[in-house]
């Protein structure tokens, strides 16, 4: 192990490596030990806080467990659905315009660049306390698509991977350059996995649920129907065909055609606060599952508590997030890079960058150098 390793572990690969030998994760499991004792009335915050990216999915996502298993029924909100459009809408705006430029780029993005992108992202209407209605869609057509956010959307969900060409080779803003730079190196049809939807059928809820509570392991290394599954923003419940968002260059469109939703009006079918899916489901008295479809994919929570009221507290709580789908040691991550050389010259490191933004962890990742009995054998 790296000695330099970030307190929130990181994931570790090998290139030209087999499965499952060149993916693996040091992310720590907290959540059973900061949780268990807890006050339930807190358990929002402190995932809110535990989990710095994507906190407000987070805290979300547990106060809807908490309220499931002690059978409280609140319902969910137009705010509620608002607040998670607006928070997911920025974190995508974050990475597009922060983490893309050195992703993605041929070459580094230097620093000047980087602070005209965190300018121009910080004079974005959706980062505003109180934005007009149509402010930021207005925004969007002139510093980001060039058109019409419905008319670009339209044209995307009648072909993606035609319509994106088009826009790429036709744009000129900084993102269409960035994308059509790229579009080479990104556009190979990735490894089939099944695309999450587990959130669609409350039996396979339940017996996920089951599963947390009786592999302690489970949580770390999630299956769906058997097999290892994957999740973002092209397996959307709402999403009509996932299976043609089959390459990582697909996948960054998906990522813009999720912002163009998200800041449209909620009155069009599929977009703004109708978009993403989110709900709980209570499993028995003081046991709940909960789910939200926040930036990275799918997010679940499941708690037990005992007690009930303002006297409710944490016995054991499971946090599923969407890395540890997408960088199971047999996902397609891993599969990528078993084709891969095992000293990737600079357009195998380009594609392995490329492809670590399309599923983008919420841990670093660094390569894993051999031990030194591995070296002394090779």
């Amino acid at each position: 192990m790296n000695t330099h390793e970030p307190l929130v572990g990181a994931l570790w690969w090998r290139a030209g490596q087999a499965r499952p030998h060149n993916l693996r994760s040091t992310r720590p499991d907290w959540v059973g030990r900061i949780a268990s004792g807890l006050p339930a009335s807190r358990l929002p915050a402190t995932l809110g806080s535990l989990f710095s990216l994507c906190g407000h999915a987070h805290s979300l996502c547990a106060g809807m467990a908490v309220n499931a298993a002690l059978g409280r029924d609140d319902g969910i909100t137009r705010a509620t659905r608002r607040s998670l459009a607006q928070q997911t809408l920025r974190e995508h705006l974050r990475r597009i315009a922060l983490d893309w430029p050195r992703q993605l780029a041929a070459e580094p993005a230097a620093d000047t660049a980087l602070d005209a992108a965190a300018r121009w992202l910080a004079r974005c209407p959706a980062f505003a306390s109180a934005a007009a209605p149509g402010e930021t869609a207005a925004w969007f057509e002139a510093e980001l698509l060039g058109t019409a956010p419905a008319e670009w959307l339209a044209a995307w969900e009648h072909d993606p991977a035609t319509w994106l060409a088009h826009w790429c080779e036709h744009g000129s803003g900084r993102l269409a350059l960035l994308l059509q730079a790229c579009r080479l190196a990104t556009s190979s049809t990735l490894p089939k996995v099944p695309a999450l939807q587990l959130h669609a059928d409350a039996g396979e809820l339940r017996g996920f649920a089951s599963n947390l509570l009786n592999d302690r392991a489970f949580a770390r290394q999630p299956r769906w129907r058997g097999h290892c599954a994957e999740t973002g923003v092209w397996t959307r419940l709402n999403e009509a065909a996932p299976q043609r968002l089959n390459s990582a260059w697909l996948r960054f469109g998906a990522r813009l055609a999720e912002c163009v939703r998200l800041a449209l009006p909620d009155a069009p079918a599929r977009c703004g606060a109708h978009w993403l899916s989110l709900g709980a489901l209570p499993l028995a008295p003081f046991e709940a599952i909960a789910w939200v479809e926040m930036a990275r994919g799918l997010l679940l929570h499941h708690v037990q508590l005992e007690g009930s009221g303002d006297t409710a507290r944490v016995v054991a709580c499971h946090v599923v997030a969407p890395t540890e789908w997408n960088f199971d040691a047999d996902g397609a991550v891993a599969r990528v890079l078993e084709q891969l050389p095992k000293q990737p010259a600079d357009k195998g490191l380009r594609r392995l960058s490329a492809l670590m933004a399309a599923y983008d962890p919420c841990v670093p990742h660094q390569q894993d150098l051999p031990m030194p009995h591995e070296a002394a054998h090779a």
